[in-house]
Order: C-alpha cells, then sequence, then structure tokens
C-alpha cells in the first residue's frame, strides 16, 4: 500500500503534464529511455517551489517519481521533426501576444512556441495620390518626344520640298531649251479640214516646245471650221507634234429651196455648212469628190445624194424663214422635231425612208422609199407610231397612204388590188 508521501506525489505528477517520451522497439510496456533532463537546485531549506515538471515516468514499470527539487529546470528534447518549445529565458512578448505557458507535452504532439500576433494592417487605399510634379514632368517628357518627332519629320519633308525645288527648276530649264522644240509639225487632214486651212487656223507660239504646246489652244483655233468638233495632239520625242482634227458626224441634210442651198446638221444639232447643190456622181448615184463623175445631180437630187453619201436623212420643205449659221444650234421647232424623228426611229426603218418633209411640227412626214407617205405630225411616241407603220406595211397589201399621228387611233388608205 503505497504511502501518503506517494499519494501527494503521484497526485501532483497527475495534474501536470504528461513527460515526452519515445516508444524504444515494438514491445508493448517497455520502458522509453527518459529525456536528459537539467536540474538546477536552489540555495534555500526546505521544500522549494516546483517552476518546472520534471520528466515521470509513473506509468512506466512503477518507477518512483523524482523527487521534488528547489527551482529545477527542465529542457526536453524535441521530437525529431517538431519545433522545440521556446525556453524559460526568452524576451517578453510583443503586447497583444499571449506566452506560451509551460508544460510537457506529449510526444506526438508538436510543442507550443511563442507567436506574436501584429497589429491589423490598414488596407492601402485604391486611389493613388496625385503628384503635380511628377505630371508636369511626365507631360514636359511627352511634349520633349512629339518635338522630337515633328522635327524628324519636319526634317523630311524639308529634304522633300528642296528635291522638288530641284526637279522644278530643272524642269523650267528643259522647257524653255531648244532640246524639245516642236520644228516637225505635222497636221492630218480631212474631207473638209485640209492641212492648209488648219495650218492657217493654228497659231504656235515661236519656240514651242513638246512641254510647253497647249492642245487646248490648238483646239479651240481649230474650231473656227465648224466642220471640227475635236482635235488629237500627239507628241513624239524629241521635236515631232501629230495634229489630228475631227469632223463633226453629219445627221441629216436640210435642203432650203427657196436658197437652194442644202445644209449639213451635225449630231450635236449644230448647222455645220452649206453644201453644193451641184454634184457629180457614178452610175450607182454616188458622189464622186475627184470631179471625174458620168453624171451631175442639181437642186433636191444633189441633196439626196448628198445624205445617202454622209449615211444621213434628207430634210425637205424647210420654211424659208430658217436662216442658218454656220456652228450655230439649231432653234426651228419644225427642223428639231424633224431630228427627233432621226433619231427615235431605228436604223432598219430609216433605211426605208427617203426623205422626211418639215414644213412645221404639225405637219412633219416621212416619204418612204416605196412611194408611201407616212403622216407622223410631232415628235412624241416615235417608237409606238413605227411599230404601227411596220405591222400595217407587213399585213396589209396595196397600202399608199398612213396617218399615224394619234398612234392609238391610226387610219390608212390602199388601193385595190387585181
Amino acid at each position: 500500500m503505497a504511502s501518503s508521501s506517494d499519494r501527494k506525489l503521484n497526485s501532483s505528477a497527475s495534474r501536470a503534464s504528461k513527460p515526452t517520451f519515445r516508444r524504444a522497439g515494438g514491445r508493448s510496456g517497455a520502458p522509453a529511455k527518459p529525456q536528459r533532463n537539467t536540474v538546477a537546485h536552489s540555495k534555500s531549506v526546505g521544500h522549494a517551489r516546483q517552476t518546472s515538471r520534471p520528466v515521470v515516468g509513473s506509468q512506466l514499470g512503477n518507477r518512483p517519481a523524482a523527487k521534488k527539487s528547489s527551482r529545477p529546470s527542465v529542457t526536453s528534447k524535441p521530437v525529431m521533426g517538431a519545433k522545440p518549445a521556446r525556453p524559460m529565458a526568452a524576451p517578453k512578448p510583443s503586447t497583444g501576444t499571449k506566452a506560451a505557458r509551460p508544460g510537457l507535452t506529449l510526444g506526438a504532439s508538436k510543442p507550443r512556441s511563442l507567436t506574436s500576433v501584429p497589429a491589423t494592417a490598414k488596407k492601402p487605399s485604391s486611389k493613388k495620390g496625385f503628384n503635380p510634379l511628377s505630371s508636369l514632368g511626365a507631360m514636359a517628357n511627352k511634349t520633349s518626344d512629339a518635338a522630337s518627332v515633328v522635327t524628324g519629320k519636319g526634317k523630311i519633308v524639308g529634304g522633300v520640298l528642296a528635291v522638288l525645288a530641284v526637279l522644278v527648276v530643272v524642269a523650267i530649264v528643259v522647257i524653255n531649251s531648244g532640246l524639245f522644240t516642236a520644228t516637225d509639225i505635222q497636221i492630218q487632214g480631212s474631207e473638209h479640214v485640209t492641212k492648209h486651212d488648219a495650218i492657217q487656223l493654228i497659231d504656235l507660239p515661236e519656240g514651242t516646245s513638246l512641254f510647253n504646246v497647249d492642245p487646248d489652244q490648238i483646239t479651240e483655233d481649230l474650231k473656227q471650221n465648224p466642220w471640227v468638233s475635236g482635235v488629237d495632239v500627239q507628241r513624239q520625242f524629241p521635236h515631232t507634234l501629230i495634229i489630228t482634227p475631227t469632223e463633226r458626224k453629219v445627221i441629216a441634210i436640210a435642203y432650203i429651196s427657196s436658197d437652194d442651198l442644202a445644209w449639213a446638221i451635225g449630231d450635236d444639232d449644230t448647222w455645220i455648212a452649206p453644201l453644193s447643190t451641184s454634184v457629180e456622181v457614178d452610175d450607182q448615184g454616188n458622189v464622186i469628190t475627184t470631179g471625174q463623175g458620168s453624171n451631175t445631180l442639181t437642186g433636191i437630187d444633189a441633196a439626196l445624194a448628198l445624205a445617202k453619201h454622209y449615211g444621213a436623212v434628207l430634210l425637205t420643205d424647210v420654211s424659208a424663214d430658217v436662216a442658218p449659221v454656220s456652228g450655230q444650234a439649231v432653234n426651228s421647232k419644225a427642223v428639231k422635231a424633224g431630228l427627233d424623228y432621226v433619231r427615235g426611229f431605228s436604223s432598219e426603218f430609216l433605211g426605208q425612208v427617203k426623205d422626211i418633209s418639215t414644213p412645221s411640227v404639225e405637219a412633219i412626214s416621212a416619204n418612204l422609199n416605196n412611194g408611201i407617205e407616212v403622216s407622223l405630225g410631232d415628235s412624241d411616241d416615235i417608237a409606238k407610231k413605227e411599230r404601227v407603220v411596220t405591222k400595217l406595211l407587213s399585213q396589209v397589201e396595196g397600202v399608199t397612204y398612213i396617218n399615224v399621228r394619234s398612234p392609238g387611233n391610226y387610219t390608212f388608205r390602199n388601193a385595190p388590188t387585181s
């Protein structure tokens, strides 16, 4: 039976934390090798106050507990892999931290250590402070960079301008020099604009070169001839200039019986020039311009031969008050209405038209090659009128007269057949 002192000791040991120990070997109940303890004795007499609990082995083979000593100091060897407990002589922890409580821990548990809890740090503000000096510095740097870029571009532009200036000077020198003077001027004549006439009209300044020649001025000079509608100017270096006038296309010949004149009308509704009503033709009635024809035609017959020669339509019965002027636009309403029919009819139907009579707008009529007279009236619904006439000619025999002034209510006459 254990003594009272032993019970007291065991009671004190039971209240303390269990000692740290290791198991030696694999047998259950084998005593572990105790940790090395360092015990310091106090000089005082009697029972000394215990500061640190010694390692005890009360559960290992009923081994008696160690005797109390004055102010013992126990240093346990830490378990491998575990952090050692902070010694008693550790500095006082900072404010806000709790000191580790001395005592014994089990061998499998991690020894406690003193930790300091830092004061709650203030969350940095997401807004950046504005520094005017740094902003001015950044602006100055950007301005400097931009100035350097502009300076670089300015140097490039200046170099380009300098090169252009040199080229302009060289061009002026070449233009005004005699290297490319137009000494060989070739004029391509046409039927109504001869080379001689063109030379008389063109006024080229002395010393004209292939560079400073003015095609617009040449065109204006040649358009003094009403047959000229345009001019083509070509340069062949080093000294040749080729000028080719373009004549107006004749679409109609207006025969004015009161004056016995045949006037050519251009495709731009311009009076071109009067034509001679005495022409020479061959056996087929074609106009001979060389003066070696077999027959001579005059008056309206000559005008009809001229219209055939130009691939135009003859306008007859032109009023005596019509006064054409070369190069001027046609202003007669009856003649203009006749020109509308010339443009409005198809080429196949125009091939059947001998002439168009234009005494007035309401009295316009066409005479066909087969002798049929077609009363047309004003120049409205030209295509519809042509369809009516073509249909009648193909379906009715012996037609001598057709009235399509109102194409929706046309009339016609035909001769009886045997």
